[in-house]
């Protein structure tokens, strides 16, 4: 197979099927790919086998002023974002999440704020 002309959701599921391993699933950076090189995101997390989905993670990005995305880690999580992570878990139940802020933390109070959306999801 040709990766370049392959999407990056059947490369990903090649390589962890060929290494029958489990791995992390960055639902932000899902989202920001698909942005970037337009895709429908909802496709990629159908094509992923959340059997092998350790723990998945959510974060912010960045907006560029060509209006591309970078995953940056240091906004709050986008609704888009957060509205992949609740159909992934209606569809799939709950997996493990954790919560990257890397950069700009805010006050703690905030951060309660997300961790109670991801609470919230189904």
């Amino acid at each position: 197979f040709v990766a370049s002309t392959m999407p990056e959701w059947e490369f990903y599921t090649a390589v962890v099927e060929a290494a029958d391993c489990s791995f992390m699933l960055d639902i932000n950076n899902v989202y920001v790919s698909s942005v970037n090189h337009g895709f429908d995101p909802k496709d990629y997390l159908a094509a992923i086998d959340f059997g092998r989905v350790l723990q998945v993670h959510l974060a912010g990005h960045s907006t560029q002023p060509n209006g591309s995305l970078i995953d940056t880690h240091d906004h709050p999580v986008a609704d888009a974002v957060w509205s992949l992570y609740h159909a992934a878990r209606a569809q799939h139940g709950p997996v493990p999440t954790l919560l990257e802020w890397d950069e700009h933390i805010p006050a703690f109070p905030e951060l309660q704020r997300e961790l109670q959306k991801a609470r919230g999801a189904p």
